[in-house]
């Protein structure tokens, strides 16, 4: 498991509030122009009040929705987007999620679950001083991450770099494809519970499933294969390893994925295809505030509806209540998008 060194520690907490609430300003400056449902901020003690207060209609009827542990700023919003989502059913609704710690737990046992990226610099692949040079660089490059002082066009270059530097340990590794198998099946990440029983509601409705993720794509593939829950109509955007004849690491294909770009200037141009783009209405899954600019690319958008998982720094609550639809706190199940998903395919679905 990934443990943070004091420094990390100290700087994550130091600029995680102030990070979190530009991120917010920033998101909602751009959603007032392109979406009609962004509404003024409510305190935190209204989105309480009005989470519990949703007693009728369609989140009435999710029991699963009426945990203290749900937040949802808007009910009447969200009660409105379901009943769009319900009445265009399966052929009009596509998911798109993040992975790390969305679709894959945060926590298990009380322990942080490790991330893609964790999963092959921790492994017993990469040698010890590679993994004090990750260290270092991550050091170096974190604080520049989560700055709220510098500058977008300043802070890619950086995240580029960031990236890259952690990737080219990587490839001057004895990284095979061989051993990225390896590394999923000894590892012990898990998925969120039940999320196979969504995985298999999307397949058996043949409802798209984009996997947006900055982490490892080659991880990605290998947990869902160890797992069983590979299916046809999933297609991973991520950062996805290139092997010679050999099967050895020697390289990342392009275009490099990090947390300032999940959006549609990395998505190769055959992810909509013409029969996607009728599919207007979205559910979005994300444990970051950056996750939502993940659905930008989707064509001719009716209705989008946000879920935020928020595992840790509960105290980050005010900022995702204000950004995403739904939040779901400490929740390391599918139980509310696998309720939700129910009431759009129906009974048979």
């Amino acid at each position: 498991m990934m443990t943070f060194c004091p420094l990390q520690e100290a700087i994550h907490k130091m600029w995680t509030k102030q990070l979190c609430r530009n991120v917010v300003l920033c998101h909602l400056k751009r959603w007032t122009r392109t979406h009609r449902h962004v509404r003024p901020w409510s305190p935190l003690s209204t989105v309480r009040a009005a989470s519990s207060a949703h007693g009728a209609g369609i989140l009435g009827s999710l029991q699963v929705t009426h945990g203290d542990h749900v937040h949802i700023r808007d009910v009447g919003h969200v009660e409105q987007v379901l009943r769009n989502m319900v009445a265009g059913g399966r052929e009009k609704l596509q998911v798109i999620s993040d992975f790390d710690h969305t679709l894959s737990r945060s926590t298990y046992d009380g322990v942080r679950c490790p991330m893609t990226h964790d999963l092959v610099k921790d492994s017993r692949f990469i040698s010890e001083s590679d993994q004090k040079k990750m260290c270092k660089i991550w050091q170096y490059y974190y604080p520049k991450e989560i700055s709220t002082t510098l500058p977008l066009q300043e802070k890619i270059p950086l995240m580029v770099e960031f990236w890259n530097k952690i990737h080219d340990i990587f490839i001057a590794s004895d990284l095979t494809r061989q051993a990225v198998r390896t590394i999923v099946q000894e590892s012990d990440t898990r998925f969120r519970d039940a999320c196979d029983v969504f995985v298999n509601v999307l397949r058996k409705n043949d409802i798209p499933l984009l996997v947006f993720s900055a982490g490892v794509g080659d991880v990605i593939h290998e947990m869902f294969e160890k797992h069983g829950l590979t299916i046809p109509n999933c297609h991973v955007v991520s950062n996805f390893l290139t092997f010679n004849d050999a099967g050895k690491v020697v390289g990342f294909r392009d275009p490099l994925i990090h947390i300032c770009n999940k959006n549609r200037s990395v998505l190769p141009d055959h992810t909509y295809s013409l029969k996607q783009q009728e599919r207007t209405n979205v559910i979005l899954l994300g444990d970051s505030l950056n996750d939502l600019q993940m659905a930008d690319g989707v064509p001719n958008m009716d209705r989008i509806l946000t879920i935020g998982f928020l595992s840790r720094h509960v105290e980050r609550l005010q900022d995702f209540t204000e950004a995403f639809d739904i939040v779901l706190v400490q929740d390391e199940t599918m139980h509310v998008a696998n309720a939700i998903l129910g009431k759009i395919v129906g009974s048979d679905g």
